[in-house]
C-alpha cells in the first residue's frame, strides 16, 4: 500500500501484531515478573508509534496551516514515542541482570544521557524542520527525518554492550536469541536508511517485544487438563486484589490426588490429569467467574468470588459432585481419590507463597482428620501464620549460627533418684522465644526439622548447657544433664566430632552429658547411628533411649546400641494402670533391661499414685511434675547439694 510514495504495508502488519500482542497480555494474566511493566508499556507505545509514524506520511501532503500543525505535531510525538521505545528496549535487556536490577545506578545514568542527547539532535531536526522539504512544490521527508534510526543503530550497542558486561547474569535463552537478532537487527535499520520509502522501522521494536513477551511473560495453557499454570494463578490473585482493594471476598479451592504422587506412571496420570480436569472445569461452564488452575501434575486450584454464603456453597458443592462422579465413573481397579481443601474465610492480601503454605497446612490436617473435605476456619489461618512466623526465626536463627542466640531458652527439668532420694541428673529442655512469646518444643521442634535447622538449635542449646555445668560443676554435686537430638542429625558420620568440640571447648567433660534419642529408628538408619554413638560413647558421653513404648525398634535392636538408661514414654504408665497385662509387661521389661545393666527412668510423673506405681515397679529414676516442673536454667543449681569442701 502506498501514501505519498511510502510503501507502509510493513507497518500495517505490524500494528496488527502489536494489537494482537497487547490483547493477549492483558487477556491472558501475565507472569507479574518485576519488568513486565517494561514490555507492557513498550506494546502501548509500539502502537502509537506506528499510528503516528503512518500518520506523518499521509499529512505529508499538507494544504492547509492546520493540516501543517497537525502534520508537525504528529512527528513530534512519534519522535518521542520513539525515545520511549528505546530507552525501554534498552532498560530491559539491561534489567534481566539480576545485580544490574538491584543497583540502578548505571541504568539510570545511561538512560539521562541518552535522552539528553537526543533531545538534542532530533530537537534540533524538528525545530529546524531539516526533517522537510519542498520540491517540484510538494513536501518531501529529507534523511533527517529518520535521525531517530541512528539513535536506533546507538541503542543497539548500548544493548550489546550491557548484555557482554553482564553475561554471566543473563538467561541463556536471551543470550541466545540477542545472538541472533542483534545482526537483524541492525541489517534492518540501515535498509530502513538506504530505502525510506519501504517503511520497516516497526520490525525493530514490534519483534523484539513481542520475543519478550512469550519467552518470559506469556502464560501458556496445558493442552492435557486445558487449563492455565501456577503463574497464571497468581497473576489472577494479584488482580483480583487489585480490584477489591484489601484481598477479601475471594474463595480458593485446592485438589491434591495423594496416590497419583506415589505413581511412578506417566500414562497413567496423563490419564487421570484429562479425566479429572475436564469435571473439575465443567464449574467454569456454571460459574463464569470462578477458573480453574494446573498447579502442578497433582494439585489443582480453584478461585471464585466469595461474596456470598450462597454463591459459595454452591461452589463447594458443584466441585465435590463433579470429583465424586469422575471417582464414580473411574474404569481403573484404583481411583486416584481426592483430597479438598476450602479457603472460604476472608483473608487479608497474601501472596502465592502464603497461600500455598496455607494449602499444604489444610491438606496436612485433613489427612489427620482423614476427611475428604475440609473447610478452613480463622483460626486456621492464624495457626498457620504462626507457624510460617515460627519457622522465619528458625530460619534466622540458622543463618546466623550464633551459639548464644537468646531465641532459643533452656529449661531444665530435674530427674528424681529414688535409690538416693535426691537429684543427680536434669533433662534440657528447650524453649523458643518468638515475638515475646515463649513456644513450645512440640510446636516448633517439628517445623524446625521441616526446614531443615534443627541442627543448629541442637548445637546452641548443648552449648548453653555446657556453659551452665562449667559455672556450676566446681560448687554443687551432680552427675550430667542431658540433651535431646534428633535422629536426622545422627545421619551425619561427623556429628560427634562437632558436639564433642563444644563439650571440650566450653571446659568440661563428655560425661558430664548424656544425649537422648527416640526409639523410632530404621535398619537403614542404624549404621550411622551406631557410628556415632560409639564415638560419643569412648569420649564419655552416654545415651538415654527416649520416649520408650511409642516407636517400633525391637528390643534386640535397642540392646544391641550402647544405651545407658532406657526411657519410658508416660504413656504406657498411665495405661497400666488401669489393664493389669500391660502392667506386668512393664515390669517384665524393667526387669529384663535391669538385668541387662540397664538403668530404666520413667517420665511423665505427675501425681501421688503415679509415683508409688513407678517405684513399685522397680523404676531408678523418675521425671515428672510430682518432683519438679521445669525450671529456666540458671535455677538448676537449686535442686542439687553444696558440695561441703565449698563451703568451708
Amino acid at each position: 500500500m502506498l501514501i505519498n510514495g511510502f510503501n507502509i504495508a510493513a507497518e500495517r502488519v505490524d500494528l496488527l501484531i502489536a494489537l494482537v500482542m497487547l490483547y493477549l497480555t492483558v487477556a491472558t494474566k501475565p507472569r507479574r515478573t518485576a519488568v513486565l511493566s517494561v514490555v507492557f508499556y513498550g506494546q502501548i507505545l509500539s502502537l502509537a508509534n506506528i499510528v503516528l509514524h503512518m500518520a506523518s506520511i499521509f499529512l505529508l501532503s499538507f494544504d492547509t496551516a492546520l493540516e501543517g500543525f497537525l502534520f508537525r505535531m504528529t512527528v513530534l510525538f512519534y519522535y518521542v514515542t520513539y525515545l520511549g521505545i528505546l530507552v525501554l528496549l534498552f532498560s530491559y535487556i539491561h534489567l534481566l541482570s539480576l545485580k544490574q536490577r538491584e543497583n540502578l545506578d548505571t541504568l539510570n545514568v545511561v538512560v539521562i544521557v541518552f535522552i539528553a542527547i537526543y533531545m538534542v539532535v532530533v530537537g534540533g531536526v524538528f525545530i529546524s524542520d531539516s526533517y522537510v522539504t519542498v520540491i517540484d512544490g510538494a513536501y518531501k521527508f529529507t534523511e533527517w527525518f529518520y535521525v531517530n534510526v541512528w539513535f536506533a543503530l546507538l541503542d543497539v550497542v548500548l544493548i550489546v554492550l550491557s548484555t557482554f558486561q553482564n553475561r554471566n547474569e543473563i538467561p541463556r535463552v536471551l543470550m541466545n536469541l540477542i545472538f541472533i537478532f542483534v545482526p537483524f537487527e541492525i541489517l534492518t535499520l540501515v535498509i530502513q536508511m538506504i530505502q525510506p520509502q519501504y517503511v520497516i522501522l516497526s520490525v525493530t521494536y514490534v519483534v523484539p517485544f513481542m520475543l519478550c513477551y512469550i519467552t518470559f511473560h506469556s502464560i501458556l495453557y496445558d493442552e492435557v487438563t486445558g487449563c492455565q499454570n501456577k503463574q497464571a494463578f497468581e497473576a489472577h490473585l494479584l488482580s483480583l486484589q487489585k480490584k477489591s482493594k484489601n484481598g477479601k471476598h475471594i474463595g480458593f479451592i485446592y485438589i491434591k490426588f495423594p496416590r497419583l504422587e506415589v505413581v511412578d506412571n506417566y500414562e497413567l496420570m496423563y490419564i487421570a490429569n484429562r479425566r479429572i480436569s475436564a469435571q473439575i472445569r465443567n464449574l467454569e461452564q456454571h460459574n463464569p467467574n470462578a477458573r480453574v488452575y494446573s498447579i502442578n501434575e497433582f494439585t489443582y486450584g480453584i478461585i471464585f468470588p466469595n461474596n456470598s454464603e450462597h454463591i459459595t456453597r454452591e461452589t463447594i458443592e458443584l466441585v465435590k459432585k463433579d470429583l465424586e462422579e469422575a471417582m464414580s465413573s473411574w474404569e481403573y481397579s484404583n481411583s486416584p481419590e481426592y483430597r479438598m481443601v476450602v479457603i472460604k474465610n476472608d483473608l487479608e492480601k497474601c501472596d502465592l507463597q502464603t497461600l500455598d503454605a496455607y494449602s499444604n497446612f489444610l491438606f496436612d490436617k485433613a489427612a489427620k482428620k482423614k476427611v475428604r473435605v475440609y473447610e478452613a476456619t480463622l483460626s486456621d489461618y492464624n495457626i498457620c501464620m504462626e507457624q510460617k512466623e515460627i519457622e522465619r526465626v528458625i530460619v534466622d536463627i540458622r543463618n546466623k549460627d550464633d551459639l548464644l542466640d537468646p531465641r532459643v531458652e533452656v529449661y531444665v527439668q530435674p530427674i528424681f533418684d529414688v535409690t538416693n532420694n535426691n537429684y543427680q541428673n536434669a533433662e534440657a529442655l528447650m524453649r523458643l522465644e518468638v515475638h515475646g512469646r515463649l513456644i513450645s518444643p512440640d510446636i516448633f521442634i517439628p517445623l524446625a526439622e521441616k526446614v531443615g535447622c534443627i541442627h543448629t538449635l541442637t548445637r546452641i542449646i548443648l552449648n548453653k548447657v555446657c556453659a551452665k555445668i562449667y559455672e556450676i560443676q566446681d560448687y554443687y554435686n551432680f552427675e550430667a544433664v542431658s540433651v535431646n537430638v534428633s535422629l536426622s542429625e545422627f545421619m551425619d558420620y561427623c556429628l560427634h566430632d562437632e558436639l564433642i568440640d563444644i563439650i571440650k571447648n566450653n571446659g568440661i567433660t563428655c560425661d558430664r552429658i548424656r544425649l537422648e534419642m527416640t526409639e523410632s529408628m530404621t535398619s537403614d538408619e542404624i549404621e550411622a547411628i551406631s557410628h556415632n554413638m560409639e564415638e560419643f560413647n569412648a569420649a564419655g558421653v552416654h545415651f538415654y533411649l527416649d520416649d520408650f513404648g511409642t516407636g517400633y525398634s525391637n528390643l534386640e535392636r535397642i540392646v544391641s546400641l550402647p544405651f545407658r538408661t532406657i526411657k519410658f514414654d508416660k504413656s504406657l504408665l498411665y495405661k497400666s494402670m488401669d489393664d493389669p497385662i500391660l502392667l506386668r509387661l512393664i515390669q517384665n521389661m524393667v526387669d529384663v533391661f535391669k538385668s541387662h545393666g540397664l538403668v530404666v527412668l520413667v517420665e511423665g510423673v505427675e501425681n501421688n499414685k503415679q509415683a508409688e506405681l513407678s517405684i513399685g515397679l522397680g523404676f531408678e529414676y523418675i521425671q515428672g511434675y510430682k518432683y519438679a516442673a521445669p525450671v529456666p536454667i540458671n535455677k538448676l543449681e537449686e535442686f542439687f547439694e553444696p558440695k561441703l569442701e565449698r563451703l568451708a
